[in-house]
């Protein structure tokens, strides 16, 4: 079974990572029905982790890990509670890069390695929606700790090789953020963002990988002085990767891959729920991996659908990944 590097299979969050940091203002003339105009126009859950990680997920080895996730995101339309396209031209590009670090020492918990990791995102937002409003942001967004990590050796169950993690994200709200702007960078509020990735792989080199993510989010106090509100605070929310991929020839990876968010918490604006108001997107798509012995390269893009109170677009994601391992695992 080959090295398998520390986060080359994680995250970044996820930053993505990469889009992670971005926050969107949409306008309540976008939106139709009361109840959902007030929350889109205040509130939406931060930019998590959808698509960034997905081959081979679970594996790492004990040592350093060095990433780089450019992330491209291009929506043309926003959808309402009910899934309907809201009416007018709203769009949105994302452009980010994130610079992610993470460690597994030797020493053990639980007869798992310890490990720890830090994403920086920096991104660049433009926003143009049809009730007018028009803004372009860039800078560095919040970063991503990750100060404790739970990294199983890999095991063999059946014909197959299982191996997974568990990881503790937290997002510092101290990326770009102003209350004067509609649109900004940071979030201005903490994200508690844990996970847990596996990754089954049979004989043949066919693999199965997964990573299942719980969002919860704090309430920012200096929200955007136009809404005319106190503090607001995004709901929590479940997010999750999952990919299937075969070595077609060595080295070489071809692929299905996707992602799914369902927010289960209403958003809160001073203090109250606001009615229809959780999130849901489903992306869909193809990817290649290229590269082993230490250094990775993957693309994968991503349509999204079944998409409710938030952006709708595609995505294509980069993953340049460098691993200097101190030592090799076998099952």
């Amino acid at each position: 079974m080959k090295n398998v590097n520390l986060a080359v299979k994680r995250k970044a969050s996820q930053r993505r990572a990469i889009r992670l940091g971005v926050v969107f203002a949409i306008c309540a003339a976008m939106i139709g029905g009361p109840a959902t105009t007030r929350i889109m126009a205040q509130v939406q859950l931060p930019s998590v982790n959808l698509g960034d990680t997905n081959f081979e997920d679970g594996f790492a080895d004990r040592g350093l890990l060095l990433e780089e996730f450019p992330d491209v995101y291009v929506s043309g339309s926003l959808k309402d509670s009910n899934g309907a396209t809201v009416a007018g031209k709203n769009t949105l590009t994302a452009i980010s890069t994130t610079s992610h670090i993470a460690y597994i020492s030797d020493k053990r918990l639980f007869g798992a390695w310890l490990g720890v990791e830090v994403l920086v995102p920096i991104v660049d937002v433009q926003v143009k929606l049809a009730n007018g409003t028009d803004a372009t942001e860039r800078g560095f967004a919040d970063p991503i700790f990750g100060p404790f990590a739970l990294q199983g050796a890999p095991k063999r169950i059946g014909r197959g090789i299982f191996v997974h993690r568990a990881l503790l994200d937290i997002t510092a709200p101290i990326g770009n953020y102003n209350d004067q702007r509609p649109v900004n960078i940071g979030n201005h509020f903490v994200m508690v963002n844990p996970y847990y990735a596996f990754t089954y792989e049979w004989p043949h080199k066919l693999e199965v990988s997964a990573r299942f993510h719980y969002l919860w989010n704090s309430v920012n106090k200096d929200p955007f002085f136009g809404f005319g509100i106190q503090n607001m605070q995004p709901g929590q929310a479940f997010h999750a990767n999952y990919a299937t991929s075969l070595e077609v020839m060595k080295e070489v990876r071809l692929g299905f891959n996707g992602y799914w968010l369902q927010q289960i918490t209403d958003h809160q604006i001073n203090g109250q729920n606001v009615p229809n108001s959780k999130e849901r997107t489903i992306g869909l798509g193809p990817g290649i991996q290229v590269g082993g012995n230490g250094l990775w390269l993957r693309v994968n893009s991503y349509i999204e659908t079944d998409v409710r109170n938030r952006p709708v677009g595609t995505r294509v994601t980069f993953r340049l990944s460098k691993a200097l391992s101190i030592s090799r695992s076998k099952p």
